[in-house]
């Protein structure tokens, strides 16, 4: 189940779990307001790895913003 998290600068995102990983870590999808998108894989040893990006469901080399390292600390820290 998504669930919707306010960023530090006030982007709101959904962030909803995709999967885990054989290697112990998990895939999470990012979704902004705005239509950007990103697919991220959190290692077990907590380092993040970004696995593709979308604009509009459109595949597309998105730059990763400031706040997702934000979301994906709350994310370790909730798992």
């Amino acid at each position: 189940m998504p669930e919707t998290v306010t960023a530090y600068d006030g982007t709101t995102v959904t962030v909803e779990h995709v999967k885990p990983l054989a290697n112990g870590g998990a895939r999470f999808d990012i979704e902004s307001e705005d239509g950007r998108k990103w697919r991220v894989d959190i290692t077990r040893a907590g380092e993040t790895e970004l696995v593709t990006s979308w604009r509009d469901g459109e595949l597309a080399d998105l730059d990763v913003p400031d706040w997702l390292e934000d979301i994906l600390e709350r994310v370790r820290m909730a798992g």
